[in-house]
């Protein structure tokens, strides 16, 4: 066994008589017959609130393990590791920032395919109840269309700026300093120039003052190794955004701020727990990509694996949706909901039979 449980450190997230405890540990997995580490997620623990801890346990597993961690999360991870399918070749997370309303934490993750990549996925979640924050629990559409430009804007700037500052070498002197023939300008010409989607604000986290958005390079696999610029991080002060913010954006990041707000009902990045008929427990944890479809899954607690669903996540007011598995399974499913009363509820289709559904 080549897993095991390490690094116990107690996060006190104080500042509020109510804060949150989390004492957080490392499910590690190292690779067989060797001490380098191959997979480290982060297990979260509470004495006084653990529908915190679990909710952020399962966004997590549910995202990167693919899987519900189960009673024994070790086991899971240890799976994992050993799955012929699986295309992660290593995992790791740090910490980024922590109040008392707010975890921030930076997974990096390496996938392989015909190629290996590696990329970094921020998160933050809220410690009232465990829900990772999206952008949408804190602005409106239209803000979050603006942002989506300005942060574009920014970056093709940089990218000018940077190519500017290289005119004034000669090609001879490039290409004595790429090893090969090579034109900046040629280089980046398409790199920022999308407008059709919101594909700049995909990955964010909320830092102490400020709102940190992350792109990835220009480049691709093959000719990484000339591009100087790398990732591109946008940090926006959330003093400057104050007036855009929704009333629970608000208090998430206004320090005088404490009485409780909760966000705007919606099933975009949440970790949601429900039923299924009478009495099977279910869990359900989509992501609206771009501002236009849904991709994640559904999971029956007691099994862990995940059902892929996908669904238009361009909705009016977040009242309806319509989630389904892929049309080339063999039985496909659909899950319809509703808000009503608080509450998302509806049914699940397939074959046809139908079942309630609802979630908590």
């Amino acid at each position: 066994m080549k897993g095991y449980l390490s690094g116990v450190a107690l996060l006190l997230l104080s500042g509020y008589a109510t804060a949150t405890q989390l004492e957080i540990k490392s499910i590690e997995y190292r690779y067989p017959g060797s001490t380098e580490m191959q997979y480290r997620v982060p297990w979260f623990s509470s004495t006084d609130n653990p529908k915190v801890a679990k909710r952020i346990n399962d966004y997590i597993f549910a995202s990167f393990i693919n899987q519900l961690p189960g009673n024994t999360p070790q086991a899971t991870v240890n799976q994992f590791a050993k799955s012929a399918m699986n295309p992660t070749a290593n995992l790791d997370y740090t910490v980024e920032y922590r109040d008392a309303k707010i975890l921030t934490l930076n997974m990096f993750i390496e996938g392989c395919g015909a190629y290996c990549e590696s990329y970094n996925v921020p998160i933050s979640f809220d410690l009232a109840g465990g829900a990772a924050i999206t952008l949408n629990d804190l602005f409106s559409r239209a803000t979050i269309a603006e942002l989506n430009t300005r942060i574009r804007k920014k970056i093709r700037g940089q990218i000018d700026t940077f190519v500017t500052a290289h005119n004034s070498q000669t090609p001879e002197q490039i290409k004595e300093e790429k090893g090969e023939d090579f034109n900046y300008a040629e280089f980046y010409a398409s790199c920022a120039t999308y407008t059709d989607g919101l594909y700049y604000i995909d990955k964010f986290s909320l830092q102490k003052d400020h709102l940190a958005f992350l792109n990835g390079r220009c480049s691709n696999h093959a000719i990484r190794a000339l591009d100087e610029l790398g990732d591109f991080t946008t940090k926006i002060p959330t003093a400057e955004l104050q007036n855009r913010l929704t009333p629970y954006g608000q208090y998430l990041t206004t320090a005088k701020s404490t009485t409780p707000v909760s966000p705007a009902p919606g099933i975009d990045g949440k970790v949601m727990y429900g039923t299924l008929g009478k009495s099977m427990r279910i869990v359900l944890k989509v992501d609206c990509k771009y501002g236009d479809f849904f991709e994640g899954a559904y999971f029956y607690q007691k099994f862990g694996a995940p059902i892929e669903l996908t669904g238009k996540c361009d909705t009016a007011d977040n009242q309806h949706y319509e989630l389904k598995t892929s049309a080339a399974e063999q039985t496909q499913e659909k899950i319809t909901l509703e808000l009503k009363d608080g509450v998302y509820q509806g049914l699940w289709e397939s074959n046809g039979k139908t079942l309630p559904v609802r979630f908590e």
